[in-house]
Formats: structure tokens, C-alpha cells, sequence
């Protein structure tokens, strides 16, 4: 596993190396640097082992020139020493941010209405948007997350603006505390509403009752959104994933 880190390791900073030497006036792209890595990697490994860890890391375009594939660009086929001719075009990956939104998409409409005003309170900062209704809070979100033409650097700073905030927002949902805080609360607001009819807890009371009501089944559906969002962040939005995705944008 060491070889195939370090192999991918090597990939990642083919971007950054192709980029330096093209201030030197050097004429050594990300293909220049993929090959030397894979020159490494058959001298070091057997021919096995390698051929595994290139399959999953390295495409090849038309001429035979190795670039990352982690993810694909757009001018490469899959792995293949040989016959070349056959080419198919590879369409270039979603954006973390279209990967946001189509997990987005999957979700129950409720949980995506409570994400959205989630988004207005602490991804916009709008204090007026708060007066919006939840289908435009959705709107709001979806634009945000598919406006076209934004720069790479821009794109990973609002999917790293997006998991923080979202991962904060959704602490107390995704753990078995968080619901029993939520569960202690709303009995603690229909005891106090029960003492006192005219105490602002009992304005509180029918909340508190219809939260009871559907704990059960809201506790369930986000235990599910936990395990969507934690295999999407895992994928697409770690340091390294953004990492590899900006690579491949430096063409």
C-alpha cells in the first residue's frame, strides 16, 4: 500500500511540478511527470503489481501519453499499452460542488429544506433571506451550488465553506446524544407549558409536541443522511480529493 500511495502521491504534484517548469520554460506537462512516476513504479515493483496500482490511478489519451486519472480528463481512455487507435472521449468529472448538489437531490424534501436554511443562516450570512420561505432557501442553495463559469480555487472554497458549515449544523443529528438532547428538550418545554398556560413555553408547546411526534421517524432519515454525506465527503471532499480534482484541472 506504501508503493501505491507514494505512486499517487507522485500524480497529485504532477500539476504543481508541470506548473513550475512551465515558469523555467521547461516543456514538461502533467504527462511528463505521470510517465516519470510510472518509470519509477515498474523499476520498483514487479510488473504485476504494477500494472494494478497504474489501472487505478493512470488513463491514456489518444497518443499513449499517461495522465492521472483520479479524477479522468477529458482527453484520456482507459489503461491500455496497446492499440491506442481505439479512443473514446471521457466527459470531464462533476465539480465537487455538482457532487454536493446531486447528493443534494436524493434527499427527502423536508431534510433538504432544513439544509437549505441551514445555507441562509450560516453559508450566506443573509439575515434577510431568513424571511424567505424554505423552497426558496432551496432555490438559493441550488444556484449557489451549480453557478457555472467560477475557478477551480473558488469551487473548493465553497465545498470546503459548505462541509463545515453543513457538518456543524448537523452534529446533533447524526449521533444518538443529539436526539436525546432534542427529546429532553421539547418534555422540558411541555412540563414548563403545563405549569404555567400563559408562560412563553407554552407559545413553544405545539412545536414541542409535533417535534415529539416525528422524532422517530426524523431520527431515522437522518441517520441515513449521515452515512450518504460521510461516503460523498470521504470521496469527493477531502483535502486530498480537492486536491486531485484541481490537478486535473491544469491543463
Amino acid at each position: 500500500m506504501n508503493a501505491e500511495n507514494n505512486f499517487a502521491a507522485r500524480l497529485i504534484d504532477a500539476g504543481r511540478l508541470a506548473a513550475i517548469a512551465r515558469t523555467r520554460g521547461l516543456k514538461a506537462d502533467v504527462s511528463y511527470y505521470v510517465n516519470e512516476a510510472l518509470k519509477e513504479l515498474w523499476r520498483t515493483r514487479s510488473p504485476e503489481e504494477a500494472k494494478k496500482i497504474a489501472e487505478r490511478w493512470v488513463l491514456w489519451d489518444a497518443e499513449g501519453r499517461p495522465w492521472p486519472r483520479m479524477p479522468p480528463l477529458e482527453n484520456v481512455v482507459p489503461f491500455h499499452r496497446a492499440d491506442t487507435a481505439q479512443v473514446s472521449v471521457v466527459n470531464r468529472p462533476v465539480t465537487p460542488l455538482h457532487a454536493i448538489r446531486d447528493w443534494l437531490e436524493k434527499l427527502d424534501d423536508e431534510v433538504q429544506c432544513e439544509i437549505a436554511g441551514m445555507a441562509a443562516l450560516l453559508v450566506f450570512e443573509g439575515a434577510d433571506l431568513l424571511d424567505l420561505s424554505s423552497r426558496e432557501w432551496c432555490d438559493c442553495l441550488r444556484r449557489w451550488l451549480s453557478e457555472a463559469g467560477l475557478p477551480a480555487h473558488t469551487i473548493i472554497g465553497r465545498a470546503l465553506t459548505f462541509r463545515t458549515c453543513f457538518e456543524y449544523f448537523a452534529e446533533s443529528r447524526f449521533t444518538e446524544s443529539g436526539w436525546r438532547r432534542s427529546e429532553t428538550t421539547a418534555l422540558e418545554v411541555l412540563e414548563d407549558a403545563k405549569r404555567d398556560p400563559n408562560s412563553e413555553a407554552a407559545r413553544f408547546a405545539p412545536i414541542a409536541e409535533k417535534m415529539l411526534d416525528t422524532l422517530p421517524a426524523r431520527k431515522i432519515c437522518w441517520m441515513e443522511v449521515r452515512k450518504s454525506w460521510r461516503e460523498l465527503a470521504n470521496a469527493s471532499l477531502t483535502a486530498r480529493a480537492l486536491r486531485v480534482w484541481s490537478t486535473s484541472q491544469m491543463r
